[in-house]
């Protein structure tokens, strides 16, 4: 079970990060933060960070999974390869040029729209997706699945991989999202990290939270079912978990 193995080697991690603060007093992991936990302690030391970073790449794992049993064909750090016009090389670089400064707004559609009537003479064409799925119909989506909350860097590379696959397929049964697996701001209308907004049309450029893996599963109850299946496997681990906090809160991290 990914999930549990998940938390076992979190929680190894941890307790010996605890050692060699400990032991050593260095903290390998740069937990240590002596302000915060003077007022509430422990709470730095649980890593909240680390642990969001490798929770999103175990999320790319379990989607990937997910979507291999519920489609046609799904793969997860896909190398894309091909041929793309020197106008849709020139398109994907001047859009992302503009967004970035502010001097159009993300639009979907017609970015869409350029990129499937280009023509002309082809260079190559690479990217690499996260994850890649072709429906029992024959249609293809390529998913990006950075963090919740990307920083402008991660913003621009993951619309520039979506663009170049879209730009290399150049068939309108291909589709591509950032797949985003919960949404920190709670609804859609709400989201505010301002860095995505500025890339994304979220309309039609990204699939958020519930809308994420329902579709990941082909299944309107697949976030539900997999939301039960993430809290059974925390109220198994408790006992450990409070183990770890009594812990962290007994040391000076």
């Amino acid at each position: 079970m990914l999930l549990r193995a998940f938390m076992d080697v979190w929680i190894a991690k941890q307790h010996e990060e605890l050692r060699r603060i400990e032991q050593e007093g260095s903290s390998p992991g740069g937990i240590l933060a002596p302000f915060h936990d003077a007022l509430v302690p422990g709470i730095r030391g649980l890593g909240e960070r680390g642990f969001s970073t490798a929770l999103g790449n175990l999320h790319e794992r379990i989607a990937f999974i997910v979507a291999s049993d519920a489609h046609a064909e799904a793969r997860r750090a896909y190398d894309l390869t091909g041929s793309l016009p020197v106008l849709a090389r020139e398109f994907i670089t001047q859009r992302i040029a503009q967004l970035e400064i502010g001097a159009a707004a993300p639009d979907h559609t017609f970015e869409r729209q350029q990129l499937l009537r280009s023509f002309g003479a082809e260079v190559s064409g690479a990217t690499r997706i996260d994850l890649s799925i072709r429906t029992h119909d024959g249609d293809e989506h390529y998913f990006e699945m950075k963090s919740a909350k990307p920083n402008k860097g991660q913003c621009i590379e993951m619309k520039q991989r979506l663009l170049t696959a879209l730009g290399i397929r150049r068939s309108a049964r291909v589709f591509v999202w950032w797949g985003i697996p919960y949404n920190p701001y709670g609804t859609a209308s709400a989201y505010a990290h301002p860095y995505p907004l500025r890339y994304f049309d979220f309309k039609d450029d990204v699939k958020l939270g519930p809308e994420f893996w329902n579709f990941i599963g082909d299944d309107a109850d697949t976030f539900e079912l997999l939301l039960d299946l993430y809290r059974q496997v925390g109220q198994e681990y408790t006992v450990k978990l409070d183990e770890l906090r009594s812990a962290l809160a007994g040391r000076a991290v």
